[in-house]
């Protein structure tokens, strides 16, 4: 029987082999990545364990300890890419090399993280100069980041003693320590219901939708003046629009799903009361037309901020500076799973290889140097986490 240590797989190889995997979410294989991380870590003699929380989606875990006690960090990102419409250069989920960049959904949001997580990982628990370590890292990997964090919040319903986190998605090796969040309220218009041929008997919702839109728009302007520092300002969109019961019909209800986009220090419960104050203009301004707020849409959560002044954060900046990394913070104008892990008080920031103008977009790629840069990025963190 041979007694040779598993090969460290090549970062570039096991991304390629993770983006073949179609997790599109809803509906792809979250389970059959997890499992391919799964044996990889299993092999290397870590304990891993694949809990496929739900008959769609699934979470992975790989436990690596040093020492005695010490501090415990968690490597989280996510198994879930969002679906690959559009035109294609080539298909999706066969990952192509070409100047130097993979292309292939969830190249860069955010397997590419996932697999420099994964080798910084196996790199230190193969070093031969970790005698002095002390502390437990917790690869995870989690399914439903792109609709509702499920993955994430599951996680986080059983763990407990972590002192600090690391969120892997497309920051160009940034360190970030803020990142916005989202309220998503679908705003019904009600008129009144009557036949195409007597439009004069009827309110026609989608006309009403013209003066919302304009109001929806003052308030955007609005919020461009409100600027966080490390995210910058909040905004407001339109994203989607459906009005109409029939084609004979004059329509009696028009729905707009608006994209509020919050900043450290706002929530939705006040995103939404500005929205409620906006409707209640509209229906002093347009009666007998109302607008409500009929529900809010899925979405990832909150935003959080971890402070600028945490030890956690130095000791990241500090691993940064170990390898000659840009060390200044920065905020994701994005949602992600970080927020999941403040509200449980748990230290966290967002780093990892990639572009955020590569994420949900046709033809996703990524740098291979940077994905390669990323794997010494993550290990010098780690390094600096278990060092006493």
């Amino acid at each position: 029987m041979s007694t040779e240590s598993p090969v460290i797989p090549d970062v570039v190889e096991l991304l390629h082999d993770m983006v073949a995997i179609d997790t599109t979410n809803p509906g792809g294989d979250e389970a059959g990545a997890a499992d391919l991380l799964a044996g990889l870590f299993a092999r290397h003699g870590l304990d891993t364990a694949v809990d496929q929380f739900d008959p769609e989606h699934a979470n992975i875990a790989a436990t690596a300890s040093f020492g005695t006690g010490g501090p415990t960090i968690v490597l989280n990102s996510h198994l879930d890419v969002v679906p690959a419409v559009g035109d294609w250069t080539t298909p999706a989920f066969a990952p192509e090399i070409r100047d130097g960049r993979m292309y292939g959904r969830g190249s860069a949001d955010a397997k590419g993280s996932l697999a420099a997580m994964a080798v910084a990982v196996l790199r230190l628990v193969r070093a031969d100069d970790t005698d002095g370590f002390c502390g437990t890292i917790k690869y995870t990997a989690v399914g439903d980041e792109e609709v509702g964090s499920r993955g994430a919040r599951h996680l986080l319903a059983s763990a407990d003693g972590i002192d600090g986190a690391i969120i892997g998605e497309p920051t160009g090796l940034r360190l970030l320590s803020a990142h916005k969040g989202s309220v998503r309220p679908v705003i019904e218009i009600k008129g009144r219901a009557a036949h195409a041929a007597a439009p004069e008997k009827g309110l026609n919702a989608i006309h009403a939708a013209a003066p919302l839109l304009a109001l929806l728009n003052d308030y955007a302007a609005e919020l461009s003046t409100r600027v966080h520092p490390l995210t910058g300002a909040p905004t407001a969109v339109p994203v989607l629009i459906h009005g109409g019961e029939a084609p004979n019909a004059v329509p009696e209800r028009c729905r707009i799903t608006v994209d509020r986009r919050l900043v450290p220090g706002e929530t939705a419960s006040t995103a939404l009361f500005e929205i409620e104050s906006l409707l209640a203009k509209f229906n002093a301004d347009q009666a007998p037309f109302t607008a409500t707020i009929a529900e809010c849409a899925p979405s990832t959560g909150g935003p959080s901020q971890t402070p600028d002044t945490s030890p956690f954060v130095a000791t990241c900046r500090k691993a940064l500076e170990d390898v000659h990394a840009d060390s200044s913070l920065g905020g994701l104008i994005v949602n992600c799973d970080m927020t999941h892990f403040r509200a449980a008080g748990i230290p966290t920031v967002v780093i990892g290889p990639g572009e955020l103008e590569a994420m949900h977009v046709c033809d996703e790629s990524i740098q291979l140097d940077e994905l390669r840069r990323a794997v010494d990025v993550y290990e010098a963190i780690l390094r600096r986490f278990m060092t006493p």
